[in-house]
């Protein structure tokens, strides 16, 4: 896919919750490049929240004093109710968390409005959010979806990403990060200032290092455009555009038992591996190419006072994908007719296979919004989109030095396997279109002037088509399944006097099953959505020197999905059926004197299993256990230094023991880790240059050694009613990492 020159419009407005905040009643200048002379409530991890329902939101500050490289998901890693862990602190590697017993795959993330979820299996990849340098803020809702959610996936639970406003004024910024194991980052943005009522900023990224255990690079490069047009009568235009493209190399995995004997730097083979060799576990060979390009414009019409409209449309289309496997697939000279194809007489030996996914993704998002009155309004809102993804495995020749001919599975050359009547060989080639619509009504009434009651119905519904195309196990088939549900929400805030709040809410959530089911052998096409009731209750107390909030809350899953990989790394789903969430989130900020400042966060989480699970036709104990990969308690505690000139932050956070079985049988401790942030705004004349920083971070400061999370689950790991055992697999935490970045605004 040609990139070519993208010149559209776009509104930056509506969409409730999830439309970005850069269009709102905003008179922050989110543009502005030096937040130095503010001190905020914890370095600006906690700001004063109004919504009815949990909430937490990281400013620009604080993401500006974390590691450079992070990306956005990663800012939220001290966040209540969320645990991230992250390959490593590039930013480009995989990047998975927890949230209130939820998995990354269950909660909806989305960027200015669109949905950047995978469309099939809901993964999130860090390559589709772009440069966090280019974002004013990233919130999390930790348990309540939103009636105009965009997401079809989301048993509950929104992470946002609003974008930069483009400044009046004309600018240049540029940071230069430097940091261990070569890493490095190089990033500018250009704003060209108000041109006619246009308002416009265009940046340029290129970050690259080494893995941090085993061989291997991680490189990408970014270029991204954000252009806003406001008419002063309420009527605003906001087209954003990112383009990504990156060529890493993967990390290992690894198991309980490895970890124990053979410690963290366990990953793939560095030595030259040859065709007749071991070949997958080469690091050659597991490879992670991806090419991204997502584009948005939202358009808001002020058609009277009263009334309003906008239009996001939006477009993602990305192309990459990951060896795949626990060995490479290897032909004989035996072989014969399999599946779709026919291999005899095609040359015996292995073959880098990778799990290649296209996806063409256009949607569209209309909301109208009526103000009765100043106590009552109305919103309806109408949402479609309709996903394509092209899956394959495709067989490419590897070169004698172990490396595949070629890592991009897409091309169709002569470095991909063809069988005697021409036809491509793939391991799977698989089609899926899956069209997705939603509509729904909201109603607003602020009863008195301290209650606000707001109640909403959404009808979702959901169709997967499938083609298999033929591929080494199975011939051509096709398959539809729908799923649609209505869903409904209620909330209701009320302000008790100036510095105490309450909330309360309750919302219905479907998450439809992921694209695969319509093709594993192990998977029902009927495989049911996983239903879910989220309900909270809430206090906020804030003064103008501290803030704290209390969240319980209560989740029951009906039909619960658990996502792991077989034997050969594909994918296949569980379903667990029922599962109750329940806990507590605290959140607790303020300013001490001599211009210090803290930020704490607690949550405990308990994720219970209430059936038993059988699998293989055996019964498996798994009723009353902990979910797989969720923590009962986290707790985060960071000190801060703020005077203007000078900063810095201490923060340690504590992960509790977490199991990566059903059953229950593996448990892996819990750890506690610390980081370190500081920084000083130097002097500048103003002239010329506006502001220049320089800034420090390190990670893992006492360089501790664990297990981060469970990547792949087990359903028993020791033998259960003679059901034989199966192995979890677990991302290793990163060891101690530093980082210097200086920065300058002209």
């Amino acid at each position: 896919m040609k990139i070519n020159k993208l010149y559209a419009l776009l509104l930056a407005s509506g969409l409730g919750s999830f439309a970005p905040l850069v269009l709102a009643d905003d008179t922050v200048d989110v543009g502005a490049v030096n937040v130095a002379g503010k001190q905020s409530l914890g370095n600006g991890h906690m700001i004063k929240e109004e919504s009815a329902k949990a909430r937490s939101t990281v400013t620009k500050e604080a993401m500006d004093q974390m590691a450079p490289t992070a990306n956005a998901v990663d800012k939220l890693k001290y966040t209540p109710g969320i645990n991230v862990s992250s390959s490593d602190a590039t930013g480009l590697s995989g990047t998975s968390f927890t949230m209130r017993g939820m998995n990354s795959d269950q909660v909806g993330l989305s960027s200015d409005g669109f949905p950047i979820n995978d469309s099939g299996d809901y993964a999130i990849y860090p390559n589709l959010m772009g440069d966090s340098e280019n974002f004013s803020e990233v919130f999390v809702t930790q348990g309540s979806s939103e009636a105009d959610g965009p997401h079809i996936g989301s048993s509950g639970g929104n992470i946002g990403l609003v974008s930069m406003r483009p400044t009046k004024d004309f600018g240049v910024f540029v940071k230069q990060s430097v940091g261990s194991n070569n890493l490095r980052k190089s990033f500018a943005r250009l704003n060209t200032g108000d041109l006619g009522g246009f308002k416009t900023w265009v940046s340029a990224s290129h970050t690259e290092g080494d893995k941090w255990k085993g061989k291997g690079t991680l490189r990408a490069d970014k270029v991204e455009w954000n252009t806003l047009f406001e008419d002063g009568n309420g009527n605003s235009t906001n087209a954003i555009f990112k383009y990504n493209k990156q060529e890493n190399y993967n990390y290992n995995s690894v198991s309980k038992a490895q970890f124990q004997t053979q410690g963290r730097r366990v990953d793939y083979s560095e030595s030259t591996v040859f065709k007749n060799g071991s070949v997958s576990q080469s690091y050659k060979l597991n490879r992670n190419p991806f090419e991204s390009l997502t584009a948005s414009v939202t358009q808001r019409f002020q058609l009277r006072d009263d009334l309003s409209l906008t239009f996001n449309p939006y477009y993602v289309w990305s192309n990459g994908g990951s060896f795949s496997g626990q060995t490479a697939t290897t032909l004989s000279s035996s072989s014969s007719k399999a599946g779709n194809y026919d291999l005899r007489g095609l040359p015996s030996g292995s073959y880098y296979r990778p799990s290649w996914t296209e996806t063409w993704r256009p949607g569209m998002t209309t909301k109208l919004k009526w103000d009765l009155n100043e106590e009552h309004s109305l919103d309806f809102g109408y949402w479609y989109e309709r996903a394509r993804q092209r899956q394959t495995q495709p067989f490419i020749g590897i070169k004698g030095n172990g490396a595949p001919e070629n890592v991009w599975g897409d091309y169709n050359g002569s470095d991909q396997l063809v069988d005697r009547n021409g036809a491509t060989v793939q391991g799977r080639h698989q089609y899926t279109v899956t069209p997705a619509q939603k509509l729904w009504v909201q109603d607003t009434w602020q009863a008195t002037p301290d209650l606000t009651l707001t109640g909403a119905l959404a009808y979702q519904h959901v169709e997967r088509d499938g083609n298999n195309l033929g591929s080494l196990t199975d011939k051509p088939e096709k398959r539809n399944v729908r799923y649609h549900e209505f869903l409904p929400s209620f909330n209701a805030k009320y302000q008790i006097d100036p510095n105490n709040q309450a909330f309360y809410n309750v919302t219905r959530n479907m998450r439809t099953p992921p694209n695969y089911v319509l093709y594993n052998k192990g998977d029902s096409i009927s495989l049911k959505p996983e239903l879910s009731w989220n309900q909270e209750l809430g206090w906020r107390y804030s003064e103008d020197n501290m803030a704290l909030s209390a969240t319980l809350f209560y989740i029951t899953f009906k039909d619960r999905q658990i996502s792991t990989t077989d034997l050969n790394g594909d994918y296949v789903v569980a379903n667990v059926g029922e599962v109750k969430n329940r806990g507590l989130e605290l959140e607790w900020s303020g300013l001490l004197p001599h211009n210090f400042n803290y930020y704490a966060s607690y949550t405990y989480t308990k994720s219970e299993q209430m059936d038993d699970l059988t699998n293989k036709n055996v019964l498996l104990p798994t009723s009353g256990k902990q979910l797989v990969n969720v923590p009962e308690n986290m707790f985060n505690l960071s000190l801060g230094y703020d005077d203007s000139r000078y900063y810095g932050n201490v923060v340690g956070k504590y992960v509790g023991a977490f199991y990566g079985d059903l059953t229950n049988d593996e448990k892996i401790s819990g750890r506690t880790v610390f980081d370190l942030n500081a920084g000083i705004h130097l002097p500048v004349d103003k002239k010329v240059l506006k502001s220049a920083t320089l800034r420090f971070s390190m990670l893992n400061v006492f360089d501790k050694e664990y297990l981060a999370s469970t990547r792949t689950v087990s359903f028993n790991s020791v033998k259960t009613n003679g059901l034989a055992p199966s192995t979890a697999y677990y991302n290793v935490g990163e060891e101690r990492t530093a980082m210097v970045s200086l920065e300058a605004a002209f």
